[in-house]
């Protein structure tokens, strides 16, 4: 059996509410700044005095939404990864994660001259693929609004297999009357703020956008010069097997995801320095993932820091663990780990290390990105320092 290799994230790209880029996506984060507003794109009266996290600036004629932020996001990390002639090598490969993808609204939305060539969640990687001439693995996840996180999770083990020397990988997904429907049917919208792990947490507030970044094998990267910003430790994934939309309230299955991701990595809770947590802000989602927290962290959930960035630029679906691995490259990078904003009031009781208020600045070697979704879904990747 060939040696397992090891894989390093070397650029990164970002589209969402806080505006184009890392820089002014991190600068939101940073400052606990919420880039929600009442959605403009479509009418939204019916659903109440909601927020959203849309992406600024109108969407160009002729490109379906989801597919033009994956593609802004995806040339971001390609020039941030400092690939010579701003593309990704032939033989790369591509993993993208969306719940929706090209939905017919987002279709409809583009108003294309021509008729457009891609439909369904896989729009996002195929077109990408396309754009980059790559032909290595191509591939498509929806797993709800785990999608990005695992997208990520299977780039790197297309890399650690020696399947590809590089992957680009990450999730993206764009609002819709449709899918606001169908969250407002399930009365999960807040109507107020959104609060991660705050007594008077209501609800969530979607959002939209892409996050990717390229992924290596270490040592071709080294070879190369390249800048490596994280590593790849080990992903981890685990169902519920309870219920369409509701978690299981102890957080089993969310407990298995991370304890997988750190046994992949062969290390063991106590290397775990931060964790980017999904936190929604809804009360069976946020009370889940604390209980979860805590059994995996034992007697260290009180110093470890956790924190969520949903109240900055909203649930983004599937691209929402994709923003959360980004979070947490650049907190290790930058030594700076950003708030929960809205968090005021934790929940009574509540022994974990939420960090709220003010950024908090400190050393991150080891970092958990975790995320949950609706089927039970669950999903880990442990991140490291380079």
């Amino acid at each position: 059996m060939s040696a397992r290799r090891r894989v390093v994230v070397t650029g990164a790209g970002v589209v969402s509410a806080a505006g184009i880029g890392v820089e002014a996506f991190w600068r939101a984060c940073v400052e606990g700044r919420a880039a929600l507003r009442p959605p403009e794109r479509f009418p939204a009266a019916r659903f109440g005095p909601i927020l959203a996290g849309e992406v600024p600036g109108p969407l160009a004629a002729g490109e379906e939404a989801s597919c033009r932020f994956a593609r802004d996001a995806a040339d971001e990390a390609v020039r941030a990864a400092r690939l010579d002639d701003g593309r990704l090598p032939p033989a790369s490969g591509v993993v993208v994660g969306s719940c929706l993808g090209a939905t017919l609204q987002t279709l409809r939305d583009a108003a294309p001259p021509e008729p457009i060539a891609y439909g369904g969640f896989a729009s996002p990687a195929h077109r990408l693929a396309d754009l980059h001439r790559l032909s290595g693995p191509v591939m498509a996840i929806s797993s709800a609004c785990t999608s990005g996180l695992a997208a990520i999770a299977a780039a790197a083990g297309c890399v650690r297999r020696g399947e590809a020397d590089v992957m680009l990988a990450g999730g993206a997904d764009a609002l819709s009357e449709f899918v606001m429907s169908g969250f407002s049917i399930l009365h999960v919208l807040t109507t107020t703020r959104v609060r991660p792990f705050d007594r008077r947490r209501d609800g969530l507030a979607l959002g939209e956008g892409a996050g990717m970044v390229v992924l290596e094998a270490r040592d071709a990267a080294l070879d190369r010069g390249a800048r490596i910003l994280a590593e790849i430790l080990g992903d981890g994934s685990a169902g519920d097997a309870h219920h369409m939309i509701g978690p299981v309230t102890e957080g089993a299955g969310l407990r298995r995801a991370m304890a997988a991701a750190l046994d992949d990595a062969r290390l063991d809770a106590g290397v775990v320095d931060f964790v980017a947590a999904h936190g929604t802000g809804t009360v069976p989602s946020d009370g889940m993932e604390m209980t979860a927290l805590r059994d995996l962290l034992g007697e260290r959930a009180a110093h470890v820091p956790i924190n969520s960035i949903k109240a900055v630029v909203g649930h983004a679906l599937g691209a929402a663990g994709a923003f959360g691995v980004v979070m947490a490259v650049r907190t290790m990078v930058e030594g700076i780990i950003p708030p929960t904003t809205n968090l005021e009031e934790p929940v009574e009781g509540c022994t974990l290390d939420l960090v709220a208020g003010a950024a908090r600045r400190r050393p991150v070697r080891r970092a958990l990105t975790i995320a949950s979704g609706f089927g039970g879904h669950n999903v880990a990747l442990l991140l490291g320092a380079p």
